[in-house]
């Protein structure tokens, strides 16, 4: 029976690396180690800790040239599973599943460079309790959203195995759903093994062909139900978008927008108080199908929610087609998420 075993697994090994594929699979593990981030004097008693964890990965080479042409380079899009541990009683662990895309800026020879941005799904496992964990500001569901962006760099022994050293900023909260909701801030630096069996030659560059640049305008409704601090009920948050496009590259766009927000208060001196008005202005990566935002901007009219004059706002969202978008929008004051919000909207 060990023998038959060791036969099959070999013969899959060979047929593996006969067969030739432009999208080979690769596996992955890697070790972390972060430093907690004191992002409010509230957070005080953490400093110092470091969350540290495991986490194992699959993900796909795509080395296409449909992908080459979209992205201007060459992609790994993939999936990961970690634990972490952040190193202290009242934080307790979490466990990930997490979705990425990671853009090759050098994809061949041994040393190979990428840039890598995704999010996922956390289950967090001490959230904030009155009585039993009253300390944790952090987070307060056991259901949480990761964030993360970050830089790698690949040294390739061969063809089939790397060394990965991978530098990123991670962020977790629950996106205002319930408070509080400081959330946890952490850099990471991750070192780690990948490999694949599979056979695969990463095409010689060639000149890349004309494209069109983009000018969109879209119009995105979103919806959220976070928790009011002071009353502890649920409000909901609706809002407007109108946002213009302009792309400066193959992967890259400059915005602006304008946002137009409503959040259901339960105590107000003025109907104004419920109402945010502001301009955006920022970037917008190209992803194929996806466009990753960043944005900031001053409020002109500032609700009674706001607790400062300028905020942030980061977007994922996704075109269904030519007339319709989705995705999901994160507003932040700081370092700390004011909600997280689910949009539809119509391209113009």
């Amino acid at each position: 029976m060990l023998t038959l075993i060791i036969f099959l697994a070999f013969n899959t090994l060979v047929q593996a690396q006969m067969t030739r594929t432009q999208q080979p699979v690769f596996y992955g593990v890697s070790l972390y180690y972060g430093k907690f981030q004191v992002h409010t004097s509230t957070l005080y008693p953490y400093n110092g800790t470091n969350p540290y964890g495991i986490e194992l990965e699959i993900s796909q080479f795509l080395l296409t040239d449909n992908i080459r042409e979209s992205f201007g380079t060459y992609i790994k899009w993939g999936a990961g599973l970690n634990y972490i541990n952040f190193d202290h009683k009242d934080l307790g662990f979490s466990v990930t599943g997490l979705g990425y895309i990671e853009p090759f800026m050098k994809s061949r020879g041994h040393w190979r460079y990428s840039l890598k941005i995704g999010g996922g799904l956390a289950y967090m496992s001490n959230p904030y309790d009155e009585l039993n964990n009253p300390q944790n500001l952090t987070y307060s569901t056991n259901l949480a959203f990761p964030l993360f962006g970050g830089f790698s760099a690949y040294y390739f022994i061969n063809n089939q195995l790397a060394i990965k050293a991978t530098a990123s900023f991670q962020h977790i909260s629950n996106g205002g759903i319930k408070q509080p909701n400081l959330g946890i801030n952490y850099p990471v630096i991750a070192l780690g093994m990948e490999f694949t069996n599979q056979n695969y030659m990463i095409p010689p560059n060639k000149k890349l062909q004309r494209y069109d640049k983009e000018k969109r305008f879209d119009i995105l409704a979103g919806y959220s139900l976070k928790e009011d601090t002071t009353n502890t009920n649920n409000q909901s948050v609706i809002t407007l978008f109108i946002n213009r496009s302009w792309q400066v590259s193959r992967i890259n766009a400059l915005t602006i927008s304008g946002m137009f927000e409503f959040q259901q208060l339960q105590d107000f001196e003025k109907e104004i108080d419920q109402w945010s008005i502001a301009p955006l202005f920022g970037h917008e990566f190209l992803l194929g199908r996806l466009r990753f935002g960043q944005q900031i901007g001053p409020y002109i009219i500032k609700g009674a929610e706001a607790p400062n004059a300028l905020f942030q706002n980061y977007y994922l969202r996704y075109k269904i087609n030519a007339y319709l978008m989705t995705g999901i929008n994160l507003k932040a004051h700081g370092r700390v998420a004011d909600y997280l919000s689910f949009q539809l909207g119509i391209i113009l």
